[in-house]
């Protein structure tokens, strides 16, 4: 039996009325009035061989027929062939022949393809010259707003209201979130996508869990207490002062950070105790924090708490000599896996006079250093807390940290007495609570996710994936996902954990479904290359993964893949410089993006998602981080290297932070160049046609005075769009970067957002706006 012949159909976005009709009325398109048409041949499948012989007699009689083609007649055809007639071409009747006989042409993948029988599979690919990796299904790219809408959440009426009710809810906030309680109407929610008591049920989980593990167990994690100088001898040492500008633009002064120290900064900047902030300014409460970590941060998670009185934030951090360009690789110098580690835990601490009037707001108290957890696996990589608090369990919560010898530990972080004199505890590790690794030679952990409370999901470096047990320690599943470096893996969790996405170094993001990982695994179909981790995150409001624009070309979009159409990517954000990381609110769809430049973007996903075409949508710029390190070869003179104004202390280089920047439109600069060129083109257009008109007296068509302001005011548009398309390519200061960020998970504390720099910075502001 030949092929299907597929040539010939044109693409229909609904499938028309499918009529089958014999041999007897074939090509005679008026009685079907031009809707499509499909000729078989009246005879049952091939299966059903016990039939009766008369229809195995038809079934001989057809086999000289098998070809089976799809015909939908010409809409103009009847037109052509009266022309062919009036012009005394008596041939012109011949082209209304059997539609057997029709000249067809190619029209792509996206079409409707019928079948023979009920038994008979549609062959794939649909067009033998188009590759695999296009997108056929039914959700089209020109869809939006409540197209989009009902396809991504539908057909249920229930889960479109859902997120009808969340997109109204933060219509007038473009660009930050809302500073106000659940109760409110325009506030911050929990997940409408769970079940109703889901976070008690999961506390109860974790506790009885926690007992179960702490009694049955017989791994014990082991640790011992360091001197503060011992302890300090194993985290990241920063070898100087940090010099930053902080303040408004044009009145900016300088604040010295040594590492461990801290300021509280108000509104305008400026550190809260300044003479030079204004009454208006002193009187609001403080927006944040800012703190030198001392070394090169490279990754930082919130600990899940029901607590409103203070937050804690887990740092990783390494010294600045494992990435210093031009490090010679001597065996000697390069930290290998047996090198010490570190993760520092910090204090944030509320306001109390704010917490009745709604969220919980900075107290101008500075952070402080809680506990630092040492150990000797490696420098850790990658850290993440357990989605669930073990606040009855008086742990923060258990840590799962990916460190430098490949392998990805658990432990749990006990919460500390209070030193007497105020100091930080250190903590040595003696024995983690559980370690995760595969005994396969030369294959490590790259990347880690939590799943639930039991269940953690790990990346390798053959790209493989895998999910684990933790209690009892247990490889539950391993699926050859990718072929290469797995650089990033995030989990859908809570409401829906099983479903996770990973990118590779090389090839395609993917998402799989563990609960059937052997049929239920999709991809968007566009290979990339990925250098970058931090760059995958999911958002529980929209219910999909934000992550960089899979592309072959090097691109600074920031796209939504939506986890029931994942192989369909809507772009949310653009960067003006190659974008380091992301993260997204759990309880509010604002969406923050790190640039290489050093810059911090804020906007709305969840209404760039829906927006309508020529709707016009915003993005703000929260800050800009500048780092100017000192000049690698210092003169002998210690004075000029080590003295600044009349200070003893060394100085590492000088940060400026610049803020208070206006919303811009959220548009990628390529779409906005391509806009300008065709409304270029439009104009000449119609100065050609207006130079052949005259006055009534005779003279030349005069240019309306303001045609050369309008043309100014184009080339300067059309120069800022080239200057920007240009900073995408313009390389910084490496310590310039943003290296991580991450919004507050819980729920009173949601509009706190943590930022990291590589000069060793830490921002904590509140983005919440009224």
């Amino acid at each position: 039996m030949r092929l299907r012949q597929t040539r010939g159909i044109r693409k229909n976005y609904i499938e028309a009325p499918i009529i089958y009709y014999d041999d007897e009325n074939d090509g005679n398109e008026d009685e079907h009035n031009g809707r499509v048409v499909i000729t078989i041949s009246d005879h049952s499948d091939d299966d059903f061989d016990a039939q009766a012989g008369e229809q195995q007699a038809e079934e001989e009689d057809d086999d000289a027929d098998e070809d089976v083609q799809i015909v939908e007649p010409e809409p103009d055809s009847e037109d052509e062939d009266d022309e062919a007639m009036q012009d005394g071409d008596p041939e012109g009747s011949r082209d209304k022949a059997s539609p057997r006989q029709r000249k067809t042409r190619n029209t792509g993948a996206g079409m409707i393809q019928s079948r023979r029988g009920f038994h008979d599979i549609p062959q794939y690919p649909l067009e033998t010259r188009i590759v695999t990796r296009v997108y056929a299904g039914p959700l089209r790219r020109y869809a939006r707003y409540s197209a989009l809408r009902d396809a991504m959440y539908g057909p249920e009426y229930q889960r479109i209201k859902i997120i009808w009710d969340l997109e109204m809810r933060w219509a007038n906030f473009p660009v930050l979130p809302p500073r106000f309680p659940p109760q409110h109407a325009k506030g911050v929610v929990a997940s409408p996508w769970l079940a109703p008591g889901f976070e008690q049920d999961q506390d109860r989980r974790a506790l009885h869990w926690y007992d179960d593990y702490a009694v049955n167990s017989s791994a014990v994690q082991s640790s011992h207490f360091l001197p503060p100088k011992a302890g300090q001898r194993l985290i990241p040492r920063a070898g100087g002062d940090l010099v930053t500008f902080v303040g408004p633009y044009d009145a900016q002064k300088e604040v010295r950070l040594a590492q461990g120290c801290s300021a509280s900064l108000s509104t305008t900047g400026l550190p809260i105790n300044d003479p030079d902030v204004g009454d208006a300014a002193a009187d609001d409460p403080p927006a944040g924090w800012m703190l030198d970590i001392g070394g090169l941060p490279l990754a930082m998670g919130w600990a899940p708490s029901a607590s409103r009185d203070v937050q804690v934030l887990a740092i990783a951090a390494v010294p600045f000599a494992d990435q210093e360009l031009g490090r010679p690789d001597d065996p000697k110098t390069t930290p290998e896996a047996d090198s010490a580690g570190s993760v520092q835990l910090w204090e944030f601490a509320a306001d109390a006079d704010q917490k009745a009037a709604g969220l919980a707001v900075p107290s101008a108290c500075p952070p402080r250093l809680l506990h630092t957890v040492c150990f000797n696996w490696g420098r850790p990589k990658r850290l993440q807390w357990c989605p669930v608090p073990f606040s009855s369990a008086d742990i923060y919560g258990m840590l799962a940290v990916l460190c430098g010898d490949g392998k990805a530990r658990v432990i749990e972080v006990r919460k500390m007495g209070d030193d007497a004199a105020g100091r930080p505890q250190y903590e040595y590790m003696d024995a983690e609570m559980v370690v995760l690794n595969l005994s396969e030679y030369n294959v490590t952990v790259t990347c880690l996710s939590w799943v639930n409370i039991n269940r953690i999901v790990l990346g390798h470096s053959d790209g493989s994936v895998t999910l684990w047990s933790l209690y009892p320690r247990k490889l539950l599943q391993r699926v050859g996902v990718h072929t290469t470096y797995v650089i990033d893996i995030c989990s859908a969790y809570p409401s829906n954990p099983y479903l996770v996405a990973s990118v590779p170094v090389g090839g395609c993001a993917t998402l799989t479904d563990l609960s059937q990982p052997s049929s239920e695994l999709t991809y968007f179909p566009v290979p990339a290359i990925s250098f970058q981790h931090n760059m995958l995150c999911w958002n529980e409001p929209m219910q999909g993964f934000m992550a960089l624009y899979p592309s072959s070309t090097p691109n600074t979009t920031i796209a939504f893949l939506h986890h029931r159409y994942f192989c369909q990517a809507r772009s949310i954000s653009t960067g003006p410089n190659m974008v380091t990381c992301i993260s997204t609110g759990s309880s509010h769809p604002t969406l923050l993006m790190g640039c290489a430049d050093g810059s911090v973007f804020a906007c709305n996903a969840l209404q760039k998602l829906f927006k309508q075409k020529g709707e016009m949508q915003r993005k703000i710029k929260i800050f800009e981080h500048e780092y100017r390190p000192v000049g690698s070869d210092p003169p002998d003179d210690d004075d000029h290297h080590h003295h600044h104004q009349g200070e003893g202390r060394k100085t590492r280089g000088a940060v400026r932070i610049l803020h208070g920047f206006l919303p811009e439109p959220n548009d990628d600069p390529r779409t906005e160049k391509r806009k300008e060129l065709d409304r270029k083109k439009r104009m000449e257009k119609e100065k050609k046609k207006g130079k052949g008109k005259k006055t009534a007296r005779g003279g030349a068509r005069r240019r309306p005075p303001d045609d050369n302001d309008r043309e100014a005011q184009q080339d300067d548009l059309e120069a800022e769009l080239d200057d920007r398309l240009a900073s995408r390519v313009v390389t910084h200061e490496p310590l310039t970067r943003v290296t991580t960020m991450a919004w507050n998970p819980n729920l009173y504390f949601s509009t706190w957002a943590a930022c990291t720099m590589a000069s060793g910075l830490l921002k904590v502001m509140d983005l919440g706006v009224q």
